[in-house]
């Protein structure tokens, strides 16, 4: 291993920025605030929290052209675009079916565990020029002969037909364990923050001369048989290819059995959705390899390497328009529910992991 990997993995170690304590304290701002899609960058939601964030890391984050994204640019302004970090920033919403009988339909896959269950949830409604939460209630969802029933029950406010609802739960820490619902892809815009901001303080070598953008795209969440990506997709018509390809940091999904479940460290994969998304070139991978065997050693348990399912997210229209040189994140049990579970450990593991593999890459 070089030594410039080496010393940048102590200095993520001894950054304040990069705690345990610190990153969890980031991700509940980012958990905390509405995350609707395609509406994003709006005032009151999480694109402002974003923008906050970045600022006080010494970023600047500001809108992609007209394409409902946002993006920080690190490097040299000048040079061309050599490598894209992608995170979306939209969670799971559902929006009106019968105001009357308070049903909804979903505008992304959901899961419902067992028979049904009920959560917390909010109402969102565009007021007086930023996202506001008009009402806070319950969301019950009901499944029985393949169908699930989704209702919502204000218990203050009231529901309108074109608001937008999203499951609420106070993020927690459970015996080391990440809690809460949102997590899916909260930790992947956490990510790709401390990644911009560790490139920019600890490894300036690397990128001189480069430029690479971090971008956090809208409209990712989606239905099983619907689109992707919308975001992404905005993203790759408004910018010419980036000379390297791209890395999309998100949640990965539990394989017991082939052992990937919170706990084991980051985790990078090179298949999204069996072979549904994108493919990452046998070059990137065996980069990647060879990187994960190094920093191992140094940092014992820091990233596993993941052959197993990895769902589709912007990697699948991000590939039509670049290629594909890492599948990034860390796995996120119970997704698209209340009970979300990712360790915080592995996100300790993967701001360092990051961070590493955008250097070797440039």
């Amino acid at each position: 291993m070089t030594a410039q990997i080496v010393n940048l993995l102590k200095s993520i170690s001894a950054d304040p920025a990069t705690t345990a304590d610190a990153i969890f304290a980031m991700l509940t701002r980012l958990l905390e605030a509405p995350a609707p899609a395609n509406s994003c960058t709006l005032p009151g939601t999480v694109g402002e929290v974003i923008q906050q964030m970045a600022e006080e890391l010494g970023l600047d984050c500001a809108p992609v052209a007209a394409t409902g994204n946002l993006g920080i640019e690190i490097g040299e302004p000048a040079a061309p675009l050599d490598l894209l970090i992608s995170a979306h920033m939209d969670r799971p919403c559902f929006r009106v079916r019968d105001l009357a009988a308070g049903t909804l339909y979903p505008l992304c896959a959901i899961r419902v565990p067992g028979d049904g269950y009920t959560c917390g949830a909010i109402g969102l409604r565009y007021v007086d020029g930023r996202v506001r939460v008009s009402s806070s209630g319950d969301m019950r969802f009901e499944s029985a002969g393949g169908d699930t029933r989704i209702t919502y029950q204000p218990a203050v406010g009231e529901l309108g037909a074109g608001d937008t609802l999203m499951m609420r739960a106070t993020p927690r820490l459970r015996e080391g364990r990440i809690v809460g619902t949102g997590l899916d892809n909260a930790i992947g815009v956490l990510l790709a923050l401390l990644a911009a901001y560790t490139l920019g303080e600890h490894a300036p070598d690397a990128i001189a001369g480069r430029r690479v953008l971090f971008a956090f795209t809208d409209q990712e969440e989606g239905p099983p048989v619907g689109l992707f990506g919308q975001g992404a997709s905005r993203l790759a018509q408004s910018l010419a290819p980036p000379r390297l390809g791209f890395i999309n940091i998100d949640g990965h999904n539990v394989d017991e059995a082939a052992g990937h479940v919170p706990g084991g460290g980051a985790s990078h994969g090179f298949v999204s959705g069996d072979g549904r998304g994108s493919v990452v070139p046998l070059d990137a991978q065996a980069l990647a390899e060879s990187l994960a065997e190094q920093v191992n050693r140094a940092r014992p348990g820091t990233v596993r390497l993941n052959h197993s399912y990895i769902s589709r997210s912007d990697d699948m229209l991000l590939s039509m328009w670049a290629r594909p040189l890492g599948l990034s994140g860390v796995i996120v049990a119970n997704a698209h529910t209340v009970e979300e579970t990712a360790a915080l450990s592995d996100v300790v593991s993967a701001a360092h992991w990051a961070p590493a593999f955008i250097n070797q890459l440039l």
